[in-house]
């Protein structure tokens, strides 16, 4: 059997990743919104000697994006042997036009119709065999999240051939298209150089561009382009992809029956959530209950039965029962058992429990809830509502300099900022894409939710509406920064369109579910493996030895190293409530990777992982150390403003150290990455300082000082730049370089 290579193409949303997953096993995340494979992918076919290339998804070859570009080039080469389009079966009329634009390139195809046991519940029949005659390759009926008709598709592919329709185009536009590609360079195949001409009829700026010093090619194209417009009335630009909406539309008459544009079910679901009054408040509501969700099943829900000391049966949740039972207990006995039974010294023993399990525990102890949330998030991505929500936002970003489009990030960042900030390179415009690199990470991902859930507990009792609070911040953030950013004039330029398919609502199967939430918990985990664990073992040595009396262990953590690295700089955080030097280097340690924030206050606070009377000794310690950390009378309005501050320079200041790096790759310039550091940093510093000094100064919980006049000089700048008069116009819109 001999090796071959296949070209996976297909729209955005039209499963296009589930194939690839089915046909080569791969762990790619499956998403609902567009942009999830931003580069191509190359996976195996483990029964055949194929390679499968992912392309990235998008909805025509013209040169208005970076997908578009890494799609065409690869088509135009010789590097693969057989096409295989996916095509939405219950969004024909759309999906088509890049079938008709890839069958150009005159090679081996087969056209995979995905989707259809959802059309064939809307009621809508489509004759494949008809479909087939019409393009002039096979089409293949299949459902790629239910992995039917896999087998008659590789049965396919193993037999498929060049299209046997040449061209959709009529006879005059067919020579004027041949007269060009015979200008072109003749070691190009015939199917890139019909491809070519096509595109320089229709003036694409590229290929113009490439071919502007041959005035053979330019004349052609001239003569051609008035061949053209004499004999259809209507200039090469509109009437190409108006020819190939004809030929659509005559295949749809023959082939498709009873077409209705959405089942019943989303037309009445979108009526209420699309909705311009309450699409917004709905979205809130929707975050509101994932959060509470995630909160109630791991955090207050008893599920896993255990007997107490009186010999009785009670159920533990799962937070208390990971905490308490098996990192309180089962590690922690195990690993001391361990140490002493192999006569392990003092100091070891005390970095494996206090260190380690401590830091670490401390930290996975959250695993329940991020995979709960992971479950619920998973969910609405794959349904189809958070397409719906992009298109929402979409109206309200355009008003900030941003778009529908930037949106797509911020569901990705509530996984891992690091794809999140990759995402943003299918963002056209220059603009946008800075802006949102810089506003990404605003959105909490996993790593900072066990801050949020730390400050949920310890600070606010559980309040149900801790979560859209922290949420609507982080919007509040996003569109600030855009405001602010879009008045100057770096930044001025129009909002370039956004347009995206929105799909039906379908139910997502369970395993493609499973699979986005044990991705994303095996990341948090690797992370907590690797650098978590580095970074807690060198805070525990840092913590546990000094120079008080000679270089050694110390009794005292205020004697250690790590006491005094912290108090030498703690002086920056006194101004926002937590000068501490244990906070201080929570906060610094945080920078690696935003666990360690909590690892760290484990180790500091001098725990050892075990728990009591079902609460954690983080909670309790952390309840403690807000009330005294800021000097003042202890309150529960205190220790609240103490947290929410804490909170508000951990989450929205710069995000660990893979992202930055990512974030510098996306911008391409050391000047921009520093800007967006800078940015960030003095963002969620003023903002924590206007929290703790203005919102303890209304409480009455903190007095008047230098730092109040601080915060009021920065809430009123804030204030200026928010509001101030825009009166430079827009520049016009730039896109991305075409360079791949």
């Amino acid at each position: 059997m001999s090796k071959k290579t296949f070209a996976l193409i297909g729209n955005q949303n039209c499963g296009k990743t589930t194939l690839f997953n089915v046909l080569t096993g791969s762990n790619q995340y499956v998403g609902n919104w567009p942009g999830v494979t931003v580069d191509k992918v190359i996976g195996k076919v483990s029964s055949k000697d194929w390679d499968i290339v992912d392309l990235p998804g998008l909805y025509s070859l013209s040169p208005y994006s970076p997908e578009e570009i890494v799609s065409r080039n690869f088509l135009l080469s010789d590097d693969y042997d057989v096409i295989l389009n996916i095509v939405d079966a219950s969004h024909l009329d759309r999906s088509l036009s890049l079938t008709l634009e890839v069958a150009a390139f005159n090679k081996p195809m087969v056209v995979a119709l995905n989707m259809m046991d959802i059309v064939k519940k809307t009621g809508i029949n489509i004759d494949v065999e008809k479909l087939s005659e019409k393009l002039g390759v096979r089409v293949v009926d299949i459902s790629a999240s239910n992995k039917q008709g896999i087998d008659k598709l590789i049965a396919a592919l193993e037999s498929a051939e060049a299209p046997k329709v040449k061209s959709f185009f009529e006879d005059r536009a067919n020579t004027a298209v041949a007269n060009v590609a015979s200008k072109l360079d003749q070691s190009l195949n015939d199917g890139a150089r019909t491809f070519i001409a096509t595109a320089l009829l229709q003036s694409d700026e590229i290929y113009l561009e490439e071919y502007r010093d041959k005035q053979d090619v330019l004349s052609e194209i001239a003569r051609g382009s008035a061949e053209i417009e004499q004999a259809y009335n209507t200039d090469p630009q509109a009437y190409f992809p108006k020819r190939r909406y004809q030929v659509i539309e005559e295949i749809l008459n023959s082939c498709k029956k009873e077409v209705k544009s959405a089942s019943a079910v989303t037309a009445a679901i979108d009526k209420l959530v699309l909705n311009k009054i309450l699409a917004l408040p709905i979205f809130f509501i929707v975050v509101s209950l994932v959060y509470f969700g995630a909160m109630y099943f791991t955090s207050y829900l008893g599920l896993i039965p255990f007997t107490n000391d009186d010999g009785e049966t009670e159920f533990a949740t799962i937070t208390d029962w990971v905490n308490d039972n098996l990192f309180g207990g089962i590690v922690t006995d195990a690993v001391s058992t361990l140490c002493e039974s192999a006569g392990a010294p003092e100091w070891l023993q005390s970095l494996a429990v206090d260190g380690v399990v401590g830091g670490v525990g401390a930290v996975l102890g959250f695993l329940p809830q991020i995979a709960f949330l992971f479950l619920f998030l998973s969910f609405l991505e794959q349904s189809g509502y958070m397409t719906r929500v992009a298109f929402v936002l979409d109206r309200i970003f355009r008003h900030f300099g941003l778009s529908g489009r930037n949106f797509i990030p911020m569901v990705i960042a509530t996984g891992c900022g690091v794809p999140a900030l990759m995402a943003n390179k299918t963002i056209d415009n220059i603009n946008e894409r800075r802006i949102g690199l810089i506003t990404t990470t605003f959105i909490p991902c996993s790593a900072k939710l066990p801050i949020m859930t730390m400050i949920f507990a310890s600070c606010f009792d559980g309040a149900w509406w801790f979560a859209p609070f922290v949420y609507a911040i982080s919007i509040f953030s996003i569109v600030c920064t855009g405001i602010i950013l879009k008045k100057n004039s770096a930044f001025k330029e129009e909002v370039s369109p956004f347009v995206m398919e929105i799909p039906d609502y379908h139910m997502p199967t369970l395993g493609n579910i499973l699979k986005a939430v044990y991705e994303r918990c095996r990341a948090f985990v690797i992370k907590a493996g690797t650098i978590i664990f580095t970074v807690v073992v060198v805070v525990w040595f840092l913590a546990n030895f000094g120079f008080a009396d000679g270089f050694g262990m110390v009794e005292n953590v205020d004697d250690s190293i790590l006491a005094a690295i912290g108090g030498a700089i703690c002086f920056l955080f006194v101004p926002v409530g937590f000068g501490s030097w244990q906070a201080t280097v929570a906060v610094f340690n945080g920078l690696l990777a935003k666990e360690n924030v909590v690892g760290t206050l484990a180790v500091v606070l001098g725990l050892d992982g075990e728990y009591e009377g079902g609460e954690s000794d983080l909670t309790a310690a952390l309840t403690n150390y807000f009330a005294q950390v800021s000097g003042l009378t202890p309150s529960p309005v205190l220790m609240s403003l103490v947290g929410l501050s804490f909170l508000s320079f951990n989450l929205w200041s710069t995000p660990c150290a893979a992202a930055l790096g990512a974030m510098k790759r996306q911008l391409g310039s050391t000047k921009w990455w520093i800007f967006a550091i800078t940015y960030m940093t003095v963002w969620a510093y003023c903002l924590a300082l206007v929290i703790f000094q203005i919102g303890g100064l209304i409480t009455g919980v903190v007095p008047f000082s230098v730092y109040t006049v601080a915060a009021i000089l920065v809430l009123g700048a804030f204030l200026y730049m928010l509001f101030r008069p825009d009166t430079k116009p827009q520049t016009a819109l730039k896109i991305a370089s075409k360079t791949i």
